[in-house]
């Protein structure tokens, strides 16, 4: 009887873990799928700040002025950083000239959490001082102990001095419990607090009640729901429950790019697992879209974050790919040792023919077997001579681009190093003015375009020098395109570069050139018109151009 009720036990936890591994390679799966369609959710994000941008401009009152205004900072609130920071400060200077002392007290609460949620902590503390809490209401009071909280709770865990850790954790305390008394009972910023105070306690078992209580209050999918996955997923790795843990973070992960969060903690941290797991291919993706969204959220926190484990996935992700290699190229010697040895067993069979001439008709059968056998070995051989050439090709191509990869990230970090010396500066001297007027230009990201695009161009060129030539024997004389005088492609000729080196979808060659869709498609069409032969064919033609050079 023992025996057996052991044996159901086991059945009833095979079928749970297999349940669990089939949930989490549907939820990954599903992932994937949303990071490579994340344009149409920021597409869709973009599309609602600019209706609300369209009503700012039609607004007269300022009552409607700080409405919309409030409404576009929490639309930017998980997407840029700065911009929501910039319609605080809209909503600060309106409150003002209303003379409504309390909006203005929370516009300066909230730009402190902005500021404390991206590393900028002395400018969080900076904001914070501005503050008259006289002045603030019940709900502009959950706002300043809210901002005086994460303050105080960042500065306790990121110091090296244990003196003021301890000040810090003691301010944060005290501030937690002033938030949590100013809260309603099914908030969610209460849920997040007594969560995080629960979780650190080592009280799961509440923990878990309260975060189950939690999700009966989200709607499934939300940017709240989000936040509670996360919740949820440190509840799992707090009592190493690897399958649950790991489908909650997913789960919050998928909710923020559907959202079109760029604030991607949950993906960080779903990479962090997945690089430590040994899932390398499936943790680079993740961190290199991590690092995107960070770049257009603009967190130097996250920046922070990210920096060493997108390094660290990076080298473990070139050695696997050279250990897969290596692997191939074993199994094409071994097949050519295969060859050889039957080339051998071949000639061994002539020479027997030649001797057993008399043999007759079973001989000629032999012989038009063998022939039939040498015709296949022979589209063996060709087809892995094919493969052989197209590898050392990609392995050419992946050395340049990786190489010039890691020299752009070094001088992108110099840049940035550079750029927050003089922020730095300019914030010291009070220079706001000079400081807002290098910001607020363009002509930065455009020269690092510039810098990217002769960067590429350069890579290109190098590694199929005949390539323009090559292209534009496809076209007719009058419609022939040339580099420019400084020996770089013009844009059609780049759209195809970029088609040559295995970028085919018009989406990604769009977000890689900044056009839109239609004008690469335009391009394309414009091109491909000028073709001496048939244009359906003409970008499988492209493909193979300058292949002669890498073989």
């Amino acid at each position: 009887m023992r025996k057996n009720i052991l044996l159901l036990i086991l059945f009833f936890i095979c079928i749970n873990a297999f349940s669990q591994s089939h949930n989490l390679d549907s939820i990954y799966s599903c992932l994937d799928y949303e990071i490579i369609h994340a344009n149409k959710y920021v597409a869709k994000k973009k599309a609602v700040i600019n209706i609300l941008k369209k009503q700012l401009e039609k607004a007269s009152d300022n009552t409607l002025k700080y409405a919309v205004c409030y409404q576009l900072y929490e639309e930017y609130k998980p997407f840029e950083n700065k911009m929501a920071m910039y319609y605080l400060e809209r909503c600060r200077h309106i409150a003002e000239a209303s003379n409504n002392r309390n909006n203005v007290n929370e516009c300066l609460a909230r730009l402190s959490l902005c500021c404390s949620n991206t590393g900028l902590y002395d400018e969080a503390e900076k904001f914070l001082l501005q503050i008259n809490v006289d002045e603030l209401n019940k709900s502009g009071l959950a706002v300043y102990y809210h901002a005086q909280y994460i303050l105080n709770n960042q500065l306790a865990y990121y110091t090296s001095v244990e003196s003021m850790k301890q000040i810090y954790n003691d301010k944060s305390k005290e501030f937690e419990n002033k938030l949590l008394a100013c809260l309603p009972v099914h908030n969610n910023l209460r849920y997040q607090v007594l969560e995080l105070k629960l979780i650190s306690e080592g009280k799961m078992h509440q923990s878990m009640k309260l975060s189950t209580e939690w999700l009966h209050h989200v709607r499934k999918g939300s940017h709240e729901y989000a936040m509670m996955a996360l919740f949820r997923y440190l509840e799992y790795k707090a009592v190493r429950d690897t399958a649950n843990m790991m489908y909650w973070i997913a789960e919050s992960a998928l909710a923020d790019v559907r959202n079109g969060v760029m604030d991607q903690g949950s993906m960080w941290e779903i990479a962090n697992q997945l690089e430590g797991s040994g899932d390398i291919e499936r943790s680079y993706h993740y961190i290199t879209f991590t690092s995107d969204c960070a770049n257009i959220y603009d967190s130097r926190q996250r920046r922070w974050q990210i920096s060493p484990l997108l390094a660290r996935i990076a080298k473990k992700y070139k050695t696997e790919s050279e250990h897969k290699n290596n692997q191939l190229l074993m199994v094409a010697l071994f097949s050519a040792l295969l060859a050889f040895m039957f080339l051998v067993s071949v000639f061994y069979v002539n020479s027997q023919r030649k001797r057993l001439a008399l043999t007759g008709r079973k001989l000629k059968y032999s012989n038009a077997q063998l022939h039939e056998i040498n015709s296949k070995l022979s589209e063996l051989n060709r087809q892995l001579a094919s493969s052989i050439a197209k590898l050392g090709e990609s392995n050419r191509v992946k050395e340049e681009y990786i190489g010039r990869f890691m020299g752009l990230c070094s001088l992108y970090v110099d840049k940035i190093e550079d750029f927050r010396r003089m922020v730095n500066k300019r914030v010291k001297n009070r220079q706001f003015e000079e400081l807002f007027k290098e910001t607020r230009s363009t002509s930065l990201k455009e020269k690092e375009l510039d810098e990217l695009y002769t960067n590429f161009d350069d890579a290109f060129l190098h590694l199929f020098p005949t390539f323009v030539e090559e292209f534009n024997a496809l076209l007719i004389p009058k419609e022939r395109i040339m580099l420019t005088d400084d020996g770089h492609m013009p844009v059609s000729l780049r759209i195809f570069a970029l088609i040559r080196v295995g970028i085919e979808d018009s989406s990604k060659i769009a977000e890689f050139l900044h056009y839109s869709v239609n004008t690469i498609y335009n391009y394309k069409a414009r091109v491909k018109n000028s073709a001496i032969s048939d244009r359906e064919d003409f970008e499988k033609r492209i493909k193979k151009l300058g292949a002669q050079n890498n073989d």
